[in-house]
């Protein structure tokens, strides 16, 4: 399987964690998908725990080397948006339209330092679900603001 049938599967599997929140307050639907160079992955309307408001957001994911690497970080649209992202702030360490690790800087967007414990990434290309996955990383950040974002 080429790269972007990789990463269209790890989609669909994203796509299956987003069903499982059912709708968003906005109204608007929650949806991932790659861009045209398969570079990111928008997230639009992304859940977060119920303590947070709104408890909906839009990242993305800079997936450039995937699958041999997991994303540096996740990225947070800024959109009138700011109590939010301190929110978020209280647990992880963010960087407005800056990035480091060598994670790229995207105007507009808050960098979230996040990564798997020692930055590792164990991807099973012959069983996708079965090893690291672009949906795991975002259910663990996911686990992470219901545990630590109270």
């Amino acid at each position: 399987m080429n790269r972007l049938d990789l990463l269209r599967r790890d989609i669909a599997g994203i796509r299956a964690f987003l069903e499982e929140f059912g709708g968003c307050a906005s109204g608007e639907p929650r949806s991932a998908g790659v861009n045209g160079t398969a570079e990111t992955v928008l997230l639009r309307n992304f859940p977060l725990p119920d303590s947070f408001r709104p408890d909906y957001i839009d990242m993305l994911l800079v997936v450039a080397d995937y699958p041999g690497t997991p994303p540096i970080g996740l990225y947070v649209l800024n959109r009138n948006n700011a109590a939010l992202l301190q929110r978020l702030e209280r647990v992880f360490s963010m960087y407005r339209d800056r990035a480091y690790y060598k994670a790229p800087s995207i105007t507009g967007y808050t960098w979230i330092c996040y990564h798997y414990a020692g930055d590792v990434w164990r991807y099973n290309a012959a069983r996708p679900e079965a090893g690291d996955n672009l949906r795991k990383f975002l259910m663990s950040f996911f686990s992470i603001c219901e545990r630590d974002g109270k």
